[in-house]
């Protein structure tokens, strides 16, 4: 698979009393040997936590483990002595390694929680788990897109164990901006909310994409995005 367009109509689909979740790549009952991940990319769910349920304590390893919450709440639980509650805006990263044990469970009796969870095959299993946030990084800021992960969590960033780089972009309609990928990388463009145009460099026609929609480019330089409505979305930059 080279430059694809991954529409969220086609995604993979989990709807029980509490949960509704979206797969973009095979997950749980959802199995498709054509959607098995994208470089380090392995999991993009996009998942609505009725109020008061949530993910009872489970395991994980090797895999790094981020959770882009757009509205409502979650609070977090892991076995190694973390708490806390995240907000719409706000990340959290697990980098699982050698194993931990964590709930995510949504506090409030009313209101969803609306919320991407991203898995990245991570590079450091055999290190100790560690836990990460980011409050407000998906919240509208003076420019168009912030770092929010990356190896050496530069610029204030989450650190990853994962050779990728991740950003989290926000416009207002009518606003512009490029993402650029760079010789021997990949790129991943995860529209959260809202509708942009996006249009591939060096050649390309203008396409429209919109809340779970996603481009994945093996082939092109850069992609230009404009803004048909407010909107969020995040770019990932892989080996």
């Amino acid at each position: 698979m080279n430059d694809v367009f991954h529409d969220r109509q086609a995604r993979g689909l989990t709807r029980t009393g509490w949960l509704t979740s979206h797969h973009t790549f095979s997950f749980g009952s959802f199995n498709d040997p054509l959607r098995m991940g994208f470089r380090a990319l392995r999991v993009i769910n996009e998942d609505v936590v009725a109020g008061g349920s949530g993910f009872a304590e489970h395991a994980h390893d090797h895999f790094e483990i981020l959770t882009f919450l757009l509205t409502g709440a979650i609070e977090h639980r892991d076995s190694a002595g973390n708490a806390g509650t995240l907000h719409g805006g706000d990340i959290q990263l697990i980098s699982a390694g050698a194993g931990i044990r964590h709930s995510e469970r949504n506090p409030s009796a009313t209101e969803r929680a609306h919320l991407f969870q991203i898995w990245l095959h991570g590079e450091a299993d055999d290190a100790p788990a560690q836990y990460q946030s980011l409050p407000g990084a998906l919240n509208v800021g003076s420019a168009p897109f912030r770092l929010v992960a990356s190896p050496d969590a530069a610029d204030g960033s989450l650190r990853l164990r994962a050779p990728v780089r991740i950003w989290a972009g926000h416009m207002a309609s009518d606003g512009r901006c490029t993402h650029a990928i760079a010789a021997g990388r990949f790129g991943w463009l995860q529209v959260l909310d809202g509708i942009l145009s996006a249009q591939e460099e060096p050649s390309g026609e203008p396409f429209e994409l919109r809340g779970g929609d996603a481009l994945q480019m093996s082939t092109v330089q850069a992609v230009q995005l404009q803004a048909r409505t407010d909107c969020r979305w995040l770019w990932f930059d892989l080996a």
